[in-house]
């Protein structure tokens, strides 16, 4: 009997040693450590025995105040089922989809089991998203065009706007896109107003 049960004690050590994320279990009431997985134990080394506030983040002279034990057990001790969230790691700076879950431990204590997977590409992808979407409202913003039919003048080209005013093509349309005018003459205009100067030679 006993050889069976170490025989299945090795299969289950093998399963989560094997599993590719994060797998501890910590006592509810002390916060001590009572099991690791290698994939653990390869990021905060063996902190059997410790504190996981300790072990698992960086800086804690204490619980952590973001610890999810409170959200795994109900008021009469039963526990509630399966709590998740996201969260940056303070040790490896790394973000993890984080499954926590209060069990019953093998001398009768409650304890939180929790399996956090790796999501760092995957929140990086969402902030470049949200970064590229961020830019291309403030070029939306900043765009400005004009539409329908603009009623101009046949004779000095100026366009009347909204309250009847009229305008100088270059002013009306300033403000109201983003365009810039800078001014010189055409061949046509040079050769009309400036005949005795060769602007525009061959022309």
């Amino acid at each position: 009997m006993n050889a069976n049960l170490e025989a299945s004690h090795n299969i289950l050590l093998t399963v989560l040693d094997s599993l590719d994320a994060i797998v501890y279990v910590a006592d509810l009431q002390t916060y001590e450590l009572l099991f690791l997985n290698k994939y653990a134990r390869e990021i905060f080394g063996d902190g059997i025995g410790k504190p996981c506030w300790q072990v698992l983040q960086s800086n804690q002279a204490a619980p952590c105040d973001f610890c999810s034990n409170d959200k795994l057990v109900a008021p009469d001790g039963t526990p509630k089922g399966l709590y998740a969230w996201e969260f940056q790691n303070t040790v490896s700076r790394r973000w993890y989809d984080i499954r926590d879950r209060a069990i019953t431990w093998i001398n009768g204590r409650m304890v939180r089991l929790e399996i956090a997977t790796d999501i760092t590409a995957r929140k990086r992808a969402e902030q470049e998203r949200e970064k590229l979407i961020d830019q291309l409202q403030e070029a939306l913003n900043e765009i400005k065009t004009l539409q329908g039919i603009l009623p101009v003048c046949s004779y000095c080209k100026k366009v009347r706007d909204d309250e009847g005013n009229w305008n100088k093509i270059e002013a009306y349309i300033q403000r109201r896109s983003e365009a810039k005018f800078s001014h010189g003459i055409c061949p046509e205009c040079a050769s009309e107003r400036f005949p005795d100067d060769d602007i525009y030679p061959g022309k």
